[in-house]
């Protein structure tokens, strides 16, 4: 598969694009789940305990839904737990969701919720859990209802199993919140949205995010900094990198979608460069 990119202006019109098939957008999920949450006009100071059993999120009365879109719940990653990478590369089943609370949600936090920022894929799970809670729809249909027909973004869809013939063993339920692919056309004009544009006005500072993203932030699913000249998110997982952002200034969006395997957001140095040419800063 070839790379993919886009840039759009502030009137939705192709600037340009090199457009391939869908493809896995990985963390930019993240985005998406916090626009159903938007979506459906729940309170984000509400408990997750008001959806989550305490067998599933043991502190989830102290954790709200503000917390868990900002990464400031103080809940674990399963990418520090070498359990995890050992069973990813072994290619068999991926975890059951008990397996991965047992890893995750179930352990003491990391800081007190609002008390500090780590970024947290199972946060994320408990969000995708509490959407389909509030809705009484799957992940799946969730996202083909009221985001892929909302936002006229028909190439998103909800992967599972083995979704893609370059990872022959790699499963989609390895990725707890969910995988959606989509195109890069797709995805920047839901990045462009107004719905997105509200997620990105609630930043928290991002400490020690390195010289890539000086004055980062984080918004309610999606990354920014602190100044607002930028908002999106990366994707990185196995085979793929992705990226798209949103130019407040200019009105511009880039997308850059590339198979890869290495160091994480090869493709949001790709964005930045597209971004740089169309003066999207």
């Amino acid at each position: 598969m070839d790379p993919s990119f886009c840039v759009i202006d502030q009137s939705g019109v192709l600037l340009q694009q090199n457009e391939a098939d869908a493809f896995p957008l990985y963390s930019i999920t993240k985005t998406i789940i916090a626009a159903l949450i938007l979506d459906m006009q729940l309170e984000m100071d509400r408990p997750a305990s008001d959806w989550l059993e305490k067998s599933w999120l043991p502190q989830g009365n102290k954790i709200s839904l503000r917390h868990l879109l900002t990464h400031t719940s103080g809940l674990r990653d399963y990418f520090s737990v070498d359990a995890y990478h050992t069973a990813v590369k072994a290619g068999g089943a991926p975890w059951t969701d008990d397996k991965f609370a047992q890893h995750t949600l179930r352990q003491p936090l990391l800081f007190e919720p609002g008390q500090g920022w780590a970024y947290s894929n199972p946060g994320y799970w408990a969000l995708k859990r509490i959407c389909e809670q509030e809705s009484g729809m799957d992940f799946a249909t969730l996202v083909k209802e009221r985001i892929a027909g909302s936002f006229d973004a028909p190439s998103f869809s909800v992967a599972s199993g083995l979704f893609s013939e370059d990872l022959p063993k790699y499963d989609a339920g390895w990725v707890w919140h969910g995988i959606v692919c989509g195109n890069v056309r797709d995805t920047a004009h839901f990045m462009a949205s107004d719905l997105v544009s509200s997620l990105a006005r609630q930043l928290v500072p991002v400490p020690d995010a390195g010289p890539t993203y000086p004055d980062a932030a984080y918004g309610l699913g999606v990354m920014g900094d602190l100044s607002g000249t930028n908002y999106g998110h990366n994707g990185s997982g196995p085979g793929f990198s992705t990226s798209c952002f949103h130019f407040p200034g200019s009105g511009i969006t880039v997308s850059y979608f590339m198979p890869y395997d290495g160091p994480e957001d090869a493709a949001y140095a790709k964005m930045q460069t597209l971004a740089n040419q169309f003066g999207a800063f």
